[in-house]
């Protein structure tokens, strides 16, 4: 039997308002109906709204700080265009997080509790998702779909690789296949040279999809080959362009499509592609240089924004002479030929004259750096890298 006004004042005289929310909303199951009345009744005999009572949550992006907002406010950071891969971690009031990542065709939704990890599961769609974090953060009964349910402590890693685009190209074979993936960042991984890992919860399956598209890529590299062999030079693009796609950080892949481009006069395109080359030779010669993600479809480190941050990144060693040039792979002197090549029909193209600038200033090669990047500066008087290249170098 329920309890009138008196009674119920007296009775919950001790508890406290988050006592009655959480009997109410989170330990339901524990009361009989009657009691869970009685709750309710006394929460608006005191004047508190459940639900307004716990309209108080927490979201972090990625691994940035957590920031404390309203159910709405955190349900509309799960934009429609929400990076890849990327993840929001929402904690409700009482302390349960559910951490969301975007995944290429549905979410991943992982619970914890306090701080403990408990499981995973996927969700179709945004719209879904949505439901399904209101009712989390309301308190509300939310789990009824999240099945099947996996342990990604328990999962194995298929492939280690710094280009997204690599990455989003197996995970599109193993998505076609129904093989269940996901992919972690180095926000997360802490990867000192930038890679991202691809797990699954079993390798066989999976390893057979990978080698599947591996012997594709090697069969388009010989295909390649041949065509320049042949001295087709339509055939030998479209081959070249079609590997360059799949993000491959293989210098030789953008070099012959940049070769290729630029005897087919495409000569902007053919920048592009010798940026790339030069971009992924240098950063596999310090473990140091790290690259901000690239804007668009792209793997980690895209070229334009690499190759001006370089100069920066790369410092000469202490123990040698100040003016002794650095070794750099013979290839990278054919790249920059070629860039040098290029800027007869792209004589104003920034980033072309960036990657030279940069390359100059890896060798250590600073009068010709300096004189690089006066010529940006020629171009494009407010440029921030070149300023502050040559801004470090006078105050030397």
């Amino acid at each position: 039997m329920s309890m009138d006004a008196a009674a119920r004042a007296e009775h919950f005289a001790a508890w406290h308002d988050a006592d009655l929310v959480r009997a109410l909303k989170l330990d339901c199951a524990d009361y009989q109906q009657a009691y869970l009345d009685d709750i309710a009744a006394e929460l608006d005999r005191r004047g508190v709204d459940p639900i307004a009572f716990v309209d108080q949550v927490e979201v972090r992006y990625n691994a940035g700080e957590a920031e404390p907002c309203s159910i709405a406010t955190a349900l509309d950071k799960l934009v429609e265009n929400f990076p890849l891969w990327h993840a929001l971690s929402l904690t409700r009031h009482f302390g349960a997080t559910l951490v969301v990542q975007r995944e290429l065709r549905s979410w991943l939704v992982s619970v914890y509790e306090d701080e403990t990890y408990s499981r995973s599961f996927f969700v179709a769609d945004r719209a879904a998702l949505r439901e399904l974090l209101h009712r989390f953060l309301l308190l509300d009964p939310w789990d009824d779909e999240a099945a099947p349910s996996y342990d990604l402590d328990s999962w194995k890693p298929l492939l280690r690789a710094r280009s997204a685009r690599y990455i989003q190209k197996v995970g599109e074979k193993l998505a076609d296949a129904d093989q269940p993936y996901t992919v972690q960042t180095p926000v997360f991984t802490r990867d000192p040279g930038g890679q991202l890992a691809l797990l699954v919860p079993e390798r066989a399956p999976a390893e057979q999809i990978l080698y599947a598209l591996q012997d594709h890529l090697l069969d388009l590299y010989a295909r390649a080959e041949q065509a320049q062999t042949d001295n087709a030079l339509d055939r030998e693009l479209a081959l070249y362009a079609e590997l360059a796609d799949y993000g491959l950080n293989n210098p030789a892949v953008y070099y012959n499509l940049g070769a290729a481009l630029a005897e087919s006069g495409r000569h902007a395109e053919a920048a592009t592609a010798f940026i790339e080359a030069a971009s992924l030779s240098l950063a596999e010669l310090d473990s140091e240089v790290h690259f901000q993600a690239r804007k668009g479809s792209g793997g980690l480190g895209g070229a334009f924004g690499a190759l001006s941050m370089l100069a920066a990144a790369f410092k000469s060693d202490d123990d040698g002479p100040a003016d002794q040039q650095r070794e750099l792979p013979d290839h990278v002197e054919d790249i920059e030929l070629q860039l040098l090549r290029l800027l007869n029909p792209l004589p104003d193209n920034l980033p072309v004259h960036h990657s030279l600038a940069a390359i100059a200033a890896i060798r250590h090669d600073v009068p010709l750096a300096l004189e690089r990047y006066h010529k940006i500066l020629a171009l494009a008087p407010d440029d921030e890298p070149a300023k502050l290249y040559i801004a470090e170098q006078e105050a030397q």
